[in-house]
């Protein structure tokens, strides 16, 4: 997917937060509820993982507009990464989808309001509103910013790079672009 990204340069000041705010939420309870799906859930999923995701998404009536589960995992682990972030299904939200799929394979980043915003503050040219269909696209720009990711601003954690960077893009829009302003 062609998608219209910053300058490198121009991501500095984003990198520059991108430590602190990572550390923080790594070790707070948002952090550690994370990582209990991150490690309980199975590839491919098995009976009672979609449930659980939707659970921690938020999203749990999500699992009534989703297919079986043995077509589900039949249809995500026979695409390559990106693939799958396009098929989500009429009625599921993109933070639902995102989550599914990145519990799944934790290159796909997840998707929420704040992240998405982030990006959007930093420049990069997404559609104004989030939905299913703009996952895609904020798929293409968290690459982008994971190709960019400079060593020294990612932080040593058990996390995976996309979800460094969606929990770096998180409060973005207003202590990052803040702070930009003031340099």
């Amino acid at each position: 997917m062609l998608l219209e990204a910053p300058e490198a340069r121009a991501l500095r000041p984003f990198f520059k937060t991108l430590r602190e705010r990572v550390l923080a939420c790594w070790q707070s309870k948002e952090g550690v509820a994370y990582d209990r799906v991150l490690y309980s859930v199975a590839y491919p999923y098995a009976k009672g993982d979609v449930e659980e995701v939707l659970a921690w998404a938020g999203s749990p009536a999500a699992r009534t507009k989703l297919p079986a589960l043995d077509t589900l995992n039949r249809e995500w682990t026979a695409r390559p990464y990106p693939e799958a972030a396009s098929l989500a299904p009429p009625g599921v939200s993109a933070n639902a989808w995102s989550a599914l799929l990145h519990f799944l394979d934790p290159s796909y980043p997840l998707v929420t309001e704040e992240s998405y915003a982030g990006l959007r503050a930093l420049g990069f040219a997404l559609p104004e509103r989030l939905g299913a269909r703009a996952y895609p696209s904020y798929v293409a720009a968290v690459d982008t910013l994971k190709d960019e990711a400079p060593v020294w601003a990612v932080p040593e954690t058990n996390w995976y790079l996309a979800r460094v960077i969606q929990v770096g893009l998180e409060g973005w829009t207003h202590s990052g672009a803040r702070r930009q302003q003031e340099q």
